[in-house]
């Protein structure tokens, strides 16, 4: 339930961030998707059907109609992509968009040497953007926190965040802004590292007796691990251990425990 939820509210929020980004992200297009470089004239992609059948529509959804179905023994040559679909053309001239998921299990005929499956993993390594919703821990309490990132070369990320923990005796809410490392680029699977630094609110409950609210400074240290799911869509899992400056004597120490889903751009 809790992950159904996550997934629907990470959705609306993807939507809406977009609008904003789409420009952005057009003017750019062709320099940040890794894909691109595979369409130029002489290096396009072709792929062979094999074992299947490859539903060919009339536009990059599926909300548009379906217009033809390849068959075992045709090949499918990329022309150009839109977001996680691409328009192909047959080796016997039928044009059409396929989505990436269908395309990624087809046999690479041009000669590159390189698994399909791999080309489509490359967007995950090099996204410039990601959302990203989580629910957890705080220590004893619950805690639920989204993040945004942005690369900044092949193996740093920045990312801020923004959460909130609640109990029974107070309401806490936490920001921070830090950056990430990532020293191996697996298949699916991405490990990272980070530290980050920012503020941590604690607004007690009207049931507790002469509390009085806080506003401290937080440094952390994480370690995660990002998983590939499908089309724009990733699993993380992070522990995050988190120093409290209560004041110049004083360290208070917090375990930050999320699991969530992203959204790659």
């Amino acid at each position: 339930m809790i992950f159904k939820m996550l997934l629907k509210r990470l959705e609306c929020f993807s939507l809406s961030i977009l609008l904003v980004l789409t420009p952005i992200l057009h003017a750019e297009e062709t320099s940040e998707y890794s894909f691109m470089s595979f369409f130029e004239e002489d290096e396009r992609v072709t792929l062979l059907v094999k074992d299947t059948f490859v539903d060919l529509y009339t536009g990059p959804g599926y909300g548009f109609p379906r217009q033809y179905s390849a068959k075992s023994g045709e090949s499918l040559e990329i022309i150009r992509r839109r977001t996680s679909w691409y328009r192909v053309v047959t080796d016997t001239g039928v044009e059409g968009w396929v989505e990436e998921d269908q395309l990624a299990g087809l046999t690479l005929l041009n000669g590159r040497g390189e698994d399909f499956q791999k080309a489509v993993l490359d967007d995950f390594h090099n996204a410039r953007f990601e959302m990203s919703m989580f629910a957890g821990g705080l220590s004893d309490d619950t805690q639920y926190n989204v993040r945004l990132g942005y690369k900044l070369t092949e193996f740093l990320e920045a990312e801020a965040m923004y959460g909130q923990a609640f109990s029974d005796f107070s309401d806490t809410r936490f920001y921070s802004i830090g950056l990430q490392a990532k020293p191996i680029r697996g298949n699916r699977w991405e490990p990272y590292f980070g530290l980050s630094t920012g503020t941590l609110d604690n607004d007690p409950n009207d049931t507790v007796i002469g509390g009085e609210s806080t506003s401290d400074d937080i440094t952390m240290a994480q370690i995660g691990l990002r998983f590939y799911l499908t089309r724009n869509f990733v699993l993380r899992a992070e522990y995050g251990r988190m120093l409290l400056h209560v004041d110049d004597d004083r360290r208070d120490e917090l375990d930050l425990l999320s699991f969530g889903i992203g959204a790659f751009f």
